[in-house]
């Protein structure tokens, strides 16, 4: 769900004041793009939902130093990153399918689709987090350039480069998967 820059300014205001229920819609609206964040640098699904809750925490404990709305989502996403990078730091692990992953296949489109998840997802953690970051923001976050470029703390025509080198990375990492990637579902 999307909000406008107003009712963004509005929310961040109330939030620093204390309110909770601007807290609240704060981590509905943005939740997702934080799991989704946090879980593409860990691969790990159920520490996700708790560096999620860090993140937030931590969001929320420094919200005050938010000086304009439109910085607040590339702040919220630089907090991310780094709650997932001292995850990472610290437990060094390595994805492993989940039994609720398992559990939720069903039928044999589901399991091509899921497949092909898997082998992407392989792929990516097999990148450096830098990389893995660019292309999460870029790909699947949708972030623009400038947004991208706030968030890693890089010039915009140093992203532009950096995301080109990251999806030669991938491509590489994907390489030997085309079949399944491109075959029809």
């Amino acid at each position: 769900m999307k909000s406008t820059n107003d009712d963004l300014e509005n929310l961040i205001r109330r939030a620093k004041d204390g309110d909770e229920q601007a807290m609240t819609r704060l981590v509905t609206i943005h939740k997702a793009l934080v799991f989704t964040i946090v879980l593409r640098m860990t691969n790990d699904y159920y520490a996700s939902q708790d560096l999620t809750q860090e993140t937030f925490i931590k969001v929320f404990l420094n919200i005050k130093k938010v000086k304009n709305a439109q910085h607040f989502r590339p702040w919220m996403c630089t907090i991310a990153r780094n709650v997932a990078r001292d995850y990472f730091r610290k437990s060094k692990r390595r994805r492993t399918i989940s039994l609720e992953e398992v559990k939720n296949v069903q039928g044999h489109s589901n399991l091509e689709m899921t497949r092909r998840r898997m082998i992407i997802q392989d792929a990516l953690a097999k990148l450096a987090e830098r990389d893995r970051m660019l292309l999460t923001l870029a790909y699947y976050e949708g972030f623009n350039l400038s947004e991208v470029a706030e968030v890693m703390k890089m010039t915009e025509s140093n992203i532009k480069i950096s995301i080109h080198r990251a999806r030669r990375r991938l491509r590489k990492h994907l390489e030997g998967y085309e079949h399944e990637l491109l075959s029809a579902g």
